[in-house]
């Protein structure tokens, strides 16, 4: 009896930690929070919040353990889906503590309670951009300085943070105009004009993923050619300079030891000059534990004592490095003199969040360019299993993570780094896959009404049911539910759309079956559910295709007539096969919408509303 009962309490508990890891994969809930805050807080431009807790954390609500062995960096420990700072160590501001002080509440509240981290940061935003005396109108692009005061990096008006600083705002601002899909969320790409935030020569150094610094010339060169690791030609450059005046660095002039890297001088006290004359031997994988961005100020910071010789951004693999590689990074402790350093954006718990393709690939390219010139074996990497904990390597793999040495406590870059496929890299074995780019239309997910172009009525069900297999028609607008329709994007351009008079999804029945009527359904994960904007003729006149049949939405007969029949067909580029979308006013969507619950807590109640 004693036996059962102890392997039914092990088993709730391998449950309930398995229940953890995936609560911290999918957050439920996400899409009403932000819609909470948008309602709450209207002069913030929507997608803004998403994309802020994408580009901090992947929307994962971070929660460090007091023995945060992956860090090895020193930064300080970053908290829920923003990656706040609650302690700077004397360097980063605590912007967790400004935003919790905002909203009333503690440090702890903030942690447990993702719904209220989206609210405590929509007011803190929302109360700066009211505080520069901005109407609610104002543009996504506009909305770019407010993000200033959440930034964690110091005031101190130095060149190096302030480089930071646009790092920050330029990835929440990449990530809205890309999109982004996760299990817990997903976005459609925003259209953003970047150079309404950054000055040209800015923007340009922002977003290449390949920089050169010319010492000769005294400017900085930029590529848009993908990096080679051949030692006889490098890499072709573009012929757009920025001149030393343009520099957003204090270090341009000093150059960079592989091409593709832009240089950034780590401060004094985080490296040593020489290596005592010993010779660079191995290669050393690290994760940030943080962003590009914050990891670049962390650097400059006197009281780091840290630092690594290359940075890598995870979103588009842009390289930036901090020491050369014959001065001695601290990052390895004992192994620091014969180890060159390389720090990935990320987290090594959630490395299947940040480790991306392009990642994987810059930094390949960077080892191979390191081992032609250093005399190192591309071939001598590690290509085992990854691990979360320590996990000592011989000597004999050159190129390693800095879990796989003995004599630190480190665990990066953990479980999540793929060193079978990053060996492959490295020989130049592996071949990135590639698809055929589709331009669909990507609209805000919202509520809009369907008009067809040729009839001018407007989507909506038989009778105005929403019970299941309900048959769709068209009519005339009269603003009713069942012509009111939900769009909420799925990834990839695809949208399950769902009608407001009972949830229920637009679906196709008979698989790709010409001119079989579609109807309503249960939503389900199917592809008979998936809709696809493309854009035809003009004035925003598309073609909805869904995704099993690859069959268009039409009206039958090309009739204009009330209950008429929409079909699924093939394309034929008729009047009748194309619709235009119409969102919905807020004033005729009633209050449904806007019934939010208060935040409670054991012996308090937050309502982190108003400015």
């Amino acid at each position: 009896m004693r036996k059962r009962k102890l392997l039914a309490l092990t088993t709730v508990g391998i449950l309930f930690h398995l229940l953890g890891q995936a609560q911290q994969q999918t957050i439920l809930g996400l899409e009403t929070y932000f819609e909470e805050a948008y309602w709450r807080y209207p002069n913030i431009p929507r997608g803004l919040l998403e994309a802020t807790a994408y580009s901090a954390s992947r929307l994962t609500n971070l929660q460090p353990t007091g023995h945060d062995a992956e860090n090895c960096t020193g930064m300080p420990p970053r908290y829920g889906l923003f990656a706040l700072v609650e302690n700077g160590r004397g360097y980063f501001r605590n912007n967790l503590l400004t935003v919790c002080n905002i909203s009333g509440i503690t440090p702890e509240q903030y942690n447990n309670d993702v719904r209220l981290q989206i609210l405590s940061v929509a007011k803190f935003l929302s109360r700066e951009a009211s505080m520069r005396q901005w109407d609610a109108l104002m543009s996504t692009e506009a909305f770019a300085v407010v993000f200033d005061k959440l930034a964690e990096f110091p005031d101190d008006s130095s060149v190096i943070n302030k480089y930071a600083l646009a790092l920050f705002k330029y990835d929440i601002y990449d990530h809205l105009r890309n999109g982004f899909n996760t299990p817990s969320l997903k976005r459609a790409p925003v259209k953003v004009q970047l150079e309404q935030i950054f000055p040209a020569p800015l923007l340009q150094k922002l977003q290449s993923p390949v920089v050169e610094i010319n010492t000769a010339t005294d400017s900085v060169l930029f590529s848009t050619t993908a990096v080679t690791a051949d030692a006889a030609n490098k890499t072709i450059f573009t012929n757009n300079r920025i001149g030393k005046s343009g520099s957003t660095t204090e270090a341009d002039i000093s150059g960079a030891d592989y091409a593709a890297a832009l240089y950034v001088r780590a401060h004094t006290n985080n490296y040593q000059n020489g290596r005592n004359n010993a010779s660079i031997t191995h290669i050393t994988i690290h994760t940030a534990q943080g962003s590009y961005a914050a990891l670049i100020s962390w650097f400059k910071n006197p009281g780091a004592h840290n630092s690594a010789h290359y940075i890598i951004r995870a979103s588009d693999g842009q390289v930036t490095q901090m020491v050369k590689e014959n001065d001695m990074a601290y990052h390895m402790q004992s192994a620091n003199s014969n180890t060159i350093g390389i720090v990935h954006e990320g987290y090594a718990a959630y490395g299947n969040k940040w480790f991306s393709d392009k990642m994987y690939l810059s930094s390949a390219a960077l080892v191979r360019d390191i081992c032609t010139r250093r005399s190192i074996d591309a071939a001598s990497c590690y290509q085992g299993l990854a691990t979360a904990s320590m996990n000592v390597q011989g000597a004999a793999f050159h190129i390693k993570g800095h879990q796989h040495y003995s004599g630190n406590t480190h665990t990066d870059p953990g479980k999540y780094w793929n060193w079978s496929r990053y060996a492959d890299m490295l020989q130049e074995k592996y071949t990135p896959e590639t698809s055929e780019k589709i331009q669909y239309a990507t609209i805000t997910n919202g509520i809009y009404r369907i008009t067809n172009v040729n009839s001018k009525k407007v989507l909506n069900t038989r009778d105005c049911s929403g019970a299941p297999l309900a048959l769709v028609t068209q009519t005339a607008w009269s603003g009713k539910d069942c012509q009111r329709w939900r769009f909420e994007y799925a990834g990839d351009g695809w949208y399950k759309i769902t009608n407001m008079v009972s949830g229920r999804a637009l679906d196709v029945p008979g698989g790709s079956k010409e001119n079989i009527q579609v109807h309503l359904k249960d939503p389900k994960e199917n592809d008979c559910q998936l809709w696809r904007l493309l854009e035809v003729g003009k004035k925003g006149e598309l073609r909805l295709v869904n995704k099993a049949s690859e069959k268009v939405l039409e009206v039958f007969g090309s009739s204009v007539n009330n209950g008429a029949a929409v079909l699924q067909s093939a394309w034929l580029g008729k009047s009748r096969q194309k619709w235009t979308l119409v969102a919905a006013n807020e004033s005729e969507m009633g209050e449904e919408a806007h019934h939010f619950k208060k935040v409670h807590f054991e012996n308090a109640e937050a309502i982190p509303t108003g400015n």
